[in-house]
């Protein structure tokens, strides 16, 4: 998910110290057992600091049909019209002349795959002469100049030229009022992109608003329990965590949770993605306690309609042992004391099933291991991690396929915690994601540090401030 990266809003719970800890295997011979490394910065409990904000949404193609697709990444959509020899991205031979249809056919095949192929700069160039191609062709008042607006919007948000980008989607935006009405259907992509571009551009409150009306525009047009809002609640949920407004994004993942599972039963197996989804958010905003709750809900679900060993069951399993890892507020109506150690029950269960079922793979078996070492990390219990991943190494030490993920997962270092500071503290303590005015001094603090053997840190010793 690329966007940029905004303040950190800490959050008033009782976290867990914990380590900032990574796992990686120093030189020496094939069976030798891997070691463990940690790297030391600030606690983000939550995992708030590691999410981006979303890619612009998916754009139809100029003359196509309106397509809502997912916000996360760029990728295809349908191609222009349906015009006969164009299909293909070459351009005809002399013997044919193309159609000015067939150009922006074949041009757009070519921002396709740009896209596809994560050649952004390229895209670009290729979307503007869509744009152009698309005026000359239908008028700048048009549906398809719109769209053809919106995908350069797309790709120049993928260059991280925000500001272009903002002003396509703005006159893609305006376009449509002109040619149909303000609350028409087809102002829902481009209003997603330029929520997009404005969060990604520092500007949070004005990507909430643009984001609202875009829910607006959908329920007009498909009703308020449609489908098609749910990419939007989540880009402004998004938003709302960008500024620290937790109350709202716990709000809008309920209203999403709502509107997916409705006509579903809460005990059926279709249910498990919407439930999923819903850990994954209250991970998010800390409240472990939900969290441990759903991830219950997700197991009993499986256990009930596949039984005890079904591998469906890992998933779950492992995101019900790691969030034993945090410790929720005091407060809330769901708390309960918990030890550390009592997600090491679930994630021993999750080894279990991933060695014992005849149909899981050495992937999977590889997953719940490495999951169990870092739970033992994270927990202060280097020995019991070193013996997991002597045996993760074993089970990779054959076949050219295991030994690159060995390579990857144990040789080289990989953070387990990944955590980002809140910019600015004031001397009361209290957190900020900006600074109340443009009187203030900037400056920095070094400190020089070890870490040992068992990759804890000492002799910490301010250098510089």
């Amino acid at each position: 998910m690329p966007g940029l990266l905004l303040p950190i809003i800490a959050l008033a719970t009782t976290a867990l110290s914990l380590p900032a800890s990574a796992r990686a295997q120093e030189p020496g011979n094939a069976g030798e057992a891997p070691g463990s490394a940690v790297q030391t910065t600030s606690q983000d409990p939550g995992g708030l600091a590691n999410e981006k904000p979303k890619a612009p949404a998916e754009q139809e193609a100029p003359g196509g049909t309106d397509m809502s697709v997912t916000a996360e990444s760029p990728g295809t959509d349908l191609p222009f019209g349906n015009k006969a020899g164009a299909a293909s991205g070459e351009a005809p031979g002399d013997e044919y002349r193309e159609t000015p249809e067939e150009k922006l056919q074949r041009y757009f095949e070519l921002y396709k795959e740009a896209m596809e192929n994560e050649v952004y700069a390229e895209a670009d160039v290729l979307a503007k002469q869509v744009v152009e191609l698309s005026i000359a062709i239908f008028g700048i008042d048009s549906l398809d100049s719109a769209r053809a607006l919106t995908n350069l919007g797309i790709a120049q948000h993928q260059t991280e030229n925000y500001e272009s980008a903002i002003a396509n989607y703005e006159a893609a935006i305006d376009v449509i009022e002109r040619t149909e009405d303000r609350l028409n259907k087809n102002l829902v992509n481009p209003l997603k992109g330029l929520g997009a571009a404005q969060l990604a551009s520092g500007r949070p409150d004005l990507a909430s608003e643009t984001f609202e009306r875009a829910v607006h525009v959908t329920h007009v047009n498909e009703g308020p329990h449609n489908l098609m809002q749910v990419e939007v609640l989540e880009s402004l949920a998004e938003t709302y965590l960008a500024v620290g407004k937790l109350d709202e994004v716990e709000v809008l993942t309920e209203i999403i949770f709502g509107l997916e599972a409705r006509g579903l039963a809460l005990d059926s197996m279709e249910i498990l993605p919407v439930l999923e989804k819903q850990a994954y958010w209250q991970h998010r905003l800390q409240l472990f306690e939900k969290e441990r709750y759903t991830w219950r809900k997700v197991i009993d679900i499986i256990e009930d309609n596949s039984g005890d060993d079904d591998l469906r069951l890992i998933p779950p399993l492992t995101g019900l042992g790691k969030s034993y890892l945090y410790v929720g507020t005091m407060d809330s109506p769901y708390y309960q004391p918990t030890a550390i150690t009592s997600g090491e029950v679930y994630l021993k269960r999750a080894v279990r099933i991933a060695e014992d079922n005849p149909d899981a793979t050495w992937q999977m078996q590889e997953d719940t291991l490495l999951a169990l070492g870092d739970f033992y990390i994270l927990s202060g219990q280097a020995s019991r991690a070193r013996r997991v991943y002597q045996d993760a190494w074993e089970l990779l030490s054959s076949g050219e396929e295991r030994l690159a993920n060995r390579r990857e997962h144990l040789e080289t270092l990989v953070v387990l915690q990944d955590i980002n500071p809140p910019k600015y503290v004031g001397i009361d303590g209290e957190v900020r994601s900006q600074l109340p005015g443009d009187d203030y001094e900037t400056g920095k603090i070094v400190y020089d540090y070890s870490v040992t053997s068992r990759g804890f840190t000492n002799d910490v010793v301010l250098v510089e401030a």
